[in-house]
C-alpha cells in the first residue's frame, strides 16, 4: 500500500495491549495522551466504541482495541490517537513502549483469501522484535471496519497544526523529562539487563543485547551535562543510529508520549549554557516543559562516536597493550583519583606534585579555571578536573594535583587520592583522546579498570599563548 500510514517496513509506534505487543506505522500515529478518570458518551453502532474524549476541543471516539481484534479485556492506561480514513480515533491500549524500524524481512504478511478481499482486516502482518513476536496494525484496514465512526480535525486546531511536524519521542531520564526527534532513533527497548563494561567509565554504563548485536549503552545526562543516572543493572534505553551503520543506546527510564512538533512549538533557550553546550535545542511545553535534544549533535558528539566503536568488539577493550608485543609490554605507575563516586587514572610520569587543597587563593568565575594560587612563584590555575571531565562532584576538593607541560604549571583539584599503581594501560579503540573521550583504561589489582584522563592534553586546551622557552 502506498497511502500515508499504510503498513509495512520502516518506522513503527510500538505499543502493548494485555500481553499483545502491537506496532503501526509512525505517521499513522497523531499523538499520546492519558486516559482520563470518565469518557464521554458517544453514540455508536459498533459495540467496541468506549465513549469520547474531549482532545483540544475536538471530541474524539475511542475504541477498545482489545475487543476489536478479539482478545481479552485490558486495563487500558493510554489512548493512541490514530489518524484513519480522513479522520483520527482514539484507540484504547496499555502502554506505548517507543520507536522501531521494522525492515521488510522482520515481517510476515497475512495471506488474504480471494473470497475475502473485500473484507475489512486491521491486522496486516506479523513482525518478530527482539525475540517477541507482535502484530502489525494497518491504518487503511482498520478504517474499513464497518461503523466505524471518525473525527475530522478542524484547520485551526492545534492537533492538526502538529500532525505536519516532525515525530518526537518525550520521555523521563533520571527524573528529567526529554524529547528525542524519531529522526535519529533506530528503536526504543523495555527496561533490559546490561552486561558490564569493559571500563568502569562514567559515560559507559554497560552493553546491551539488541538483534544479535551487542552495543554500548551511554549516560544519557552525563553526555547533556544535566548529571548522572543512579548506577543500576538494567535501564530502558533509546537506540540511535550513527555513522556507518553504527549502533549506541542512551539510557532512560521509560517513554511518556510522542507528539509531532514544528519548529515553532519549540521554545529558545537563549545565549546561555544550559547542560553540554550545543546538545539541547530548546523546550516544548507540553503538560509539563521538556529538555528537547539536538539530534544532529548528539549523534555527532564525539564521545558517542568513540563508544560506538567499542560495538562488538568488546574484546579490544580487554586485551593488554595491543599495539605491542606481550614480550616487550610493561606496566606503567598511575596515579589514581577520586572525583566525587568516579575514578580515574593519569600516568604518574605528569604530575609534578600533590599538595592539601590550598586555603589561599582567588575563586574565578565562567569558563576555565576555577581559581589562581600563588605557588612556588608563579601564579598556577587550578582546573576542577571533575568539571573538566564532565562529572558530579560535591565540590569537596581535598588535593591538587601539579603538573607542568611545555614550561607550563597547572593545578587539577581531586577530591581524594587512591592510590599508585603499577598496571598495564588497556587500549579501548581509535577515536578517544583521553581528555574528555577515554581511549584507554588501567585495571587495578582489585579488578576494576578506570579511565586515564591526560592532565597534559587539558593544560594545551587551556594554553592560550605559546608555551615558555624551559
Amino acid at each position: 500500500m502506498n497511502a500515508r500510514g499504510a503498513a509495512g517496513p520502516g518506522l513503527h509506534g510500538l505499543f502493548r495491549l494485555g500481553e499483545s505487543l502491537m506496532a503501526l506505522p509512525i505517521d499513522a500515529i497523531r499523538e499520546v495522551t492519558p486516559r482520563p478518570a470518565t469518557l464521554i458518551g458517544f453514540p455508536a453502532p459498533r459495540d467496541d466504541v468506549l465513549g469520547a474524549i474531549d482532545l483540544r476541543g475536538s471530541v474524539i471516539p475511542v475504541m477498545d482495541l482489545a475487543r476489536t481484534l478479539g482478545l481479552p479485556p485490558v486495563p487500558g492506561a493510554v489512548i493512541l490517537v490514530l489518524r484513519t480514513g480522513g479522520g483520527v480515533v482514539g484507540l484504547l491500549v496499555d502502554e506505548i513502549c517507543g520507536v522501531i524500524d521494522l525492515a521488510a524481512e522482520a515481517l510476515s504478511p497475512l495471506a488474504v483469501p480471494a473470497d475475502a478481499a473485500d473484507v475489512a482486516r486491521p491486522i496486516a502482518a506479523g513482525f518478530v522484535h527482539q525475540g517477541r513476536s507482535g502484530a502489525l496494525l494497518d491504518p487503511v484496514g482498520f478504517a474499513a471496519l464497518p461503523g466505524l465512526a471518525v473525527t475530522v480535525d478542524h484547520p485551526v486546531d492545534r492537533a492538526a497544526h502538529a500532525e505536519r511536524g516532525a515525530p518526537t519521542l518525550l520521555i523521563d531520564c533520571g527524573g528529567k523529562p526529554l524529547g528525542l526527534a524519531t529522526s535519529a532513533v533506530e528503536a526504543t527497548v523495555p527496561v533490559s539487563p546490561l552486561l558490564p563494561p569493559a571500563a568502569e567509565t562514567p559515560l559507559w554504563l554497560g552493553m546491551l543485547d539488541y538483534n544479535g548485536r551487542r552495543i554500548p549503552v551511554a549516560d544519557t545526562l552525563l553526555l547533556l551535562g544535566l548529571g548522572m543516572l543512579e548506577r543500576r543493572a538494567a535501564f530502558a534505553s533509546v537506540v540511535l543510529r550513527l555513522p556507518e551503520g553504527r549502533l549506541v543506546a542512551l539510557a532512560i527510564d521509560e517513554v511518556c508520549d510522542m507528539r509531532r512538533l514544528q519548529d515553532d512549538d519549540v521554545l529558545p533557550l537563549q545565549a546561555f549554557r544550559i547542560g553540554e553546550p550545543g546538545r539541547l535545542r530548546g523546550i516544548y511545553k507540553a503538560e509539563r516543559a521538556h529538555l528537547l535534544l539536538d539530534e544532529e549533535a548528539v549523534t555527532a558528539d564525539e564521545r558517542l562516536q568513540a563508544l560506538s566503536l567499542i560495538e562488538e568488539k568488546a574484546a579490544i577493550a580487554a586485551r593488554i597493550g595491543a599495539d605491542a608485543p606481550a614480550a616487550t609490554r610493561k606496566a606503567e605507575p598511575f596515579l589514581i583519583m577520586a572525583l566525587g563516586q568516579s575514578t580515574c587514572a593519569a600516568p604518574l610520569a605528569q604530575v609534578a606534585e600533590i599538595i592539601p587543597a590550598p586555603a589561599e587563593r582567588i575563586d574565578l568565575v565562567g569558563p576555565g579555571p576555577a581559581a589562581i594560587i600563588a605557588h612556588r612563584g608563579r601564579g598556577v590555575p587550578l582546573m576542577d578536573l571533575a568539571q573538566c571531565l564532565g562529572l558530579e562532584s560535591d565540590g569537596t576538593h581535598r588535593f591538587v594535583v601539579m603538573v607542568e607541560s611545555e614550561g607550563d604549571t597547572m593545578g587539577f583539584q581531586i577530591d581524594a587520592l587512591v592510590a599508585v599503581e603499577r598496571v598495564f594501560l588497556q587500549n579501548l579503540a581509535r577515536g578517544g583522546d583521553n581528555v574528555r573521550v577515554p581511549a584507554a583504561t588501567v585495571r587495578l589489582p582489585d579488578g576494576r579498570t578506570c579511565a586515564v584522563v591526560d592532565l597534559a592534553g587539558i593544560i594545551a586546551q587551556e594554553r592560550i599563548a605559546p608555551p615558555v622557552a624551559a
